[in-house]
């Protein structure tokens, strides 16, 4: 608030808080209260409140602070440290409402003096990229807060790396009353300050171990010691125990030495008091800040990611990182040695921290003249950078990712609702540069230039991206490799840091996020590279080569990575020849140094001029052993070392290699190869993505005919493996046909042979029938008799033979009435059996073949 009152003195301030009274009679100003995600109880609460205080629309219990932010003229400024992180997501949705708002007005957003995360769940990581997004400043106190705001979508050129805003908080409290401390005034004295990382009422062993580390320090520098409390309990809040209970609990486990316990005191009281100090010790931020701004030594003691974050983000504005230490370390005995060090050496450390703190006071300077002319004129602002941002951006980045991983990693960003421009990734053609990204090219190229690039065959174009545009460039190459950005259209490869020949195929994202990555490609796609690839030096460059009236492609834009410690070895070759399946050769490629590239991490060499003996075969690319014999002797070879963010012209007949990295630190380039956009692949006839100027989409007369030959031979094709089709149907359905037919051969002579048996039985029946009627005719002659028998029995003197002949004839009635029977049974299955009907035909042959010629 003294900043802008500082920068606007007639700016009216509205400020959002918990306690408004406090605030209006604190700070003199209007304090409004916060927008009710205190009162929700889970995530889903505050989703459903944020969708109503985003709507249009909303006019029911409107917040006063939207009131306030009327229109264009109201801008919102975002302060208040660490609070966008998933420990405290009602601040999170609180500031995305009033960004929303803002965003809607068309309002400016400032944010100051943050610490971004780092624990981000999914959700959290949007809405946070959302913040980002949208502000027009975004103040970040640490080089991780740098980084992950880059990986959540700001833009560079609108972040700050700053120093914490209370560090010239002791200037102001030049002119109150110092604390009373409860010894001389001479007396040399260290100040403690611990916030509650244990319970302070129980029995941890961590307080005794920490109570004894302060009394050997106490021992060994004969200072006293004062405890700070920073903060009041507030078990609303989750904080059930103050600053001053730890500060107890460690007075109580002091066996020789008094630790004397000051009470909570104002902030400016807090930043004077400091400065007296000879060194702190503190696990809270604002001691460590209040000390180094007036050149106190201090050493940071944190608990878990966030606070190491925060607390060695202070150190390194000072060059100070190493004055840290962990709980663990406090549990390992580390403590009491680290204090020893650092006050065997503050006189050194003073004088470092008092020249580091002469550097910021610059830095602080420009950037609030840079912060003044976005406030008071609405205007583009340059956030200018300190010369060492690159360097600790680079060490917190490769440090983050190895200590995140005992905490985890997070969860990729995903995209922001409130962004404005349309997601990077969402397709696979070309990127549009992203606006304002990169500056104009700091020079173009003589007449010299070209002869030297003519006889050479390369040409140093000097730096084209300063440290911020660099550090972008790596983090969003390392980001693709981690998978925590997605892009369809990349294509990136493995570094084993084996033999060139045998590397693996490119894939389109690893299956786990990994570093050891040897190229991506595909990065016209990508808004940031694609940014980089729209230099007017660039286009002059492929306008000199193909012609100003010509439309420029790209065969390929990629990240190239020889990873610490490995890297593949790269033999000497041409980039051309058949092997890159072209129907003609591309000509230039610009190379862009991420960083350093020197002899001692695998930088390029070159045999200078070697691209004027043409391509040494029609294949192209590796060279064979003869041709490396004759043409790159070792005192031809040119080491192409380059600074990071500097570039150089390469003639794509150069013949050059590359070695492994044998150093602590990998080496990455970006390499664009350009070349003529009627430039086609052989096997697809297909174009590539045009970058520079614009090409007819009508095809060549020859290309017509062979698409028009291409689509008569394809119809051909088609109709042929039809009919063949059609001929394997036909001759399954032939085939099916035999089966059946044979089958039914089969049957026929079985029933045949059945018929042939039936044949010979119908024979034997008719030869007994026969039999029977001679035995009926004989019967009835014996009748006859029988009755003449009779007739002559009627006389009394014949009877007695009589009836003994009609009993021997009745018994030969019944024998032949019972064999009559089964022969007509006999007869009677033979003509009820379906053979006998079905195959009367052939009992007619087969009886006419019986019959004697």
């Amino acid at each position: 608030m003294h900043l802008l009152r500082t920068i606007d003195p007639n700016a009216t301030l509205h400020v959002v808080s918990a306690d408004p009274d406090f605030t209006a009679t604190t700070y003199e100003v209007e304090g409004l209260p916060r927008l009710g995600f205190d009162n929700c109880a889970s995530d889903e609460a505050r989703e459903a409140l944020l969708a109503r205080l985003s709507h249009v629309h909303w006019t029911s219990e409107t917040p006063r602070a939207f009131a306030r932010m009327a229109d264009e003229s109201d801008g919102l400024l975002i302060s208040g440290g660490g609070n966008l992180r998933s420990t405290w997501p009602n601040c999170i949705y609180e500031r995305v409402a009033l960004c929303r708002k803002a965003v809607a007005n068309g309002a400016p957003i400032i944010i100051l003096g943050q610490t971004l995360g780092p624990e981000l769940n999914a959700r959290h990581r949007e809405l946070v990229s959302e913040i980002v997004q949208a502000a027009w400043w975004i103040g970040v106190r640490e080089a991780q807060s740098f980084a992950l705001a880059l990986e959540l979508g700001a833009l560079p050129e609108r972040l700050s790396y700053q120093i914490d805003d209370a560090a010239e908080l002791w200037k102001e409290a030049a002119d109150i009353e110092p604390a009373c401390l409860p010894f001389p005034v001479d007396t040399p004295w260290i100040g403690v300050t611990f916030h509650p990382f244990v319970d302070p009422t129980g029995d941890d062993p961590l307080l005794d171990q920490l109570a004894d580390h302060l009394e050997q320090t106490s021992a060994r520098t004969g200072c006293q010691l004062v405890f700070i409390p920073h903060a009041r309990a507030a078990a609303t809040m989750g904080a059930p125990w103050s600053d001053e209970d730890v500060g107890r609990a460690l007075a109580r486990r002091m066996r020789s030495t008094m630790l004397h316990l000051l009470p909570v005191l104002s902030a400016r009281q807090v930043a004077r008091l400091t400065g007296q100090a000879q060194m702190i010790v503190s696990s809270r931020y604002h001691p460590i800040v209040f000390g180094l701004a007036q050149g106190v030594p201090c050493l940071g003691i944190w608990a878990d990611l966030y606070t190491r974050t925060k607390l060695r983000g202070a150190l390194q504005h000072f060059d100070r990182i190493d004055d840290s230490c962990s709980l663990e370390g406090i549990r390992q005995q580390q403590l009491a040695r680290k204090l020893t060090e650092l006050w065997d050496s503050r006189a050194a450390a003073r004088e470092k921290i008092h020249a580091q703190g002469l550097l910021n006071d610059a830095d602080e300077q420009r950037r609030r003249r840079q912060l003044a002319l976005l406030v008071m004129q609405r205007g583009a602002a340059d956030t200018p950078q300190p010369d060492r941002l690159a360097g600790v951006l680079a060490t917190a980045v490769r440090e983050q990712h190895a200590f995140t991983a005992s905490f985890g990693s997070g969860e990729p960003a995903r995209k922001a609702p409130m962004a404005e421009t349309p997601p990077c990734h969402a397709t696979a053609r070309r990127a549009q540069p992203a606006p304002l990204h990169l500056k104009r090219d700091p020079k173009m190229l003589t007449d010299a230039d070209w002869q030297s690039f003519s006889r050479d065959g390369f040409l140093h174009l000097g730096q084209v991206l300063d440290a911020q545009q660099v550090l972008a460039l790596q983090l969003r190459a390392d980001a693709l490799a981690m998978g925590q950005i997605s892009n369809p259209a990349i294509q990136m490869q493995h570094d084993t840091g084996g033999a060139y020949e045998a590397l693996p195929e490119a894939v389109s994202q690893f299956e786990q996020g990994t570093h050891l990555y040897r190229k991506i490609q595909g990065l016209e796609t990508d808004d940031l590279f694609a940014a980089l690839i729209d230099r007017p030096l660039f286009r002059e460059i492929c306008a000199r080569v193909y012609g100003a009236h010509a439309a420029v492609s790209i065969f390929r834009a990629m990240v190239m990575n020889k990873p610490a410690g490995q890297g593949t070895y790269l033999p000497w070759h041409q980039d051309g020849g058949t092997v890159w399946q072209l129907d003609r050769d591309p000509l230039v490629t610009i190379w862009v140094a991420l960083d350093p590239a020197t002899r001692d991490n695998g930088c390029m060499d070159a045999i200078r001029g070697s691209h004027r003996l043409g391509l040494l075969s029609l294949h192209g690319s590796t060279l064979t052993e003869e041709h490396v014999r004759q043409y790159c002797r070792e005192d031809l070879s040119v080491p192409l070392e380059v600074p990071a963010g500097h570039a150089v012209l390469l003639h794509n007949w150069l013949i050059h290699r590359s070695g492994i990295n044998p150093s602590s630190t990998p080496r990455r380039a970006f390499t664009m190869c350009c070349m003529d956009a009627r430039t086609r692949g052989i096997l697809t006839g297909d174009h590539f993505p045009i970058v520079f100027g614009e090409q007819s989409s009508e095809p060549d007369p020859f290309v017509r005919q062979l698409q028009q030959e291409h689509a008569a031979q394809t119809d051909k094709a088609a109709q042929a493996e039809e009919y063949a089709l059609s001929l394997r149907d036909q001759n399954t359905q032939l085939q099916m046909s035999i089966a059946e037919a044979t089958k039914y051969a089969q049957s026929l002579e079985a029933q045949a042979a059945t018929l042939q048996q039936h044949g010979l039985d119908l024979e034997d029946a008719r030869e007994e029938n026969r039999r029977l009627a001679n035995a009926v005719a004989q019967m009835r002659q014996e009748m006859l008799a029988l009755n003449r028998a009779l007739e002559a029995a009627a006389q009394p003197s014949h009877a007695a033979a009589a009836a003994q002949a009609a009993q021997l004839l009745q018994e030969e009635l019944t024998t032949l009435r019972v064999h009559a029977e089964r022969l007509a049974a006999s007869m009677q299955a033979i003509y009820a059996s379906n053979s006998w009907r079905v195959t009367r035909p052939l009992r007619a042959v087969f009886g006419a073949l019986r019959k004697p010629r």
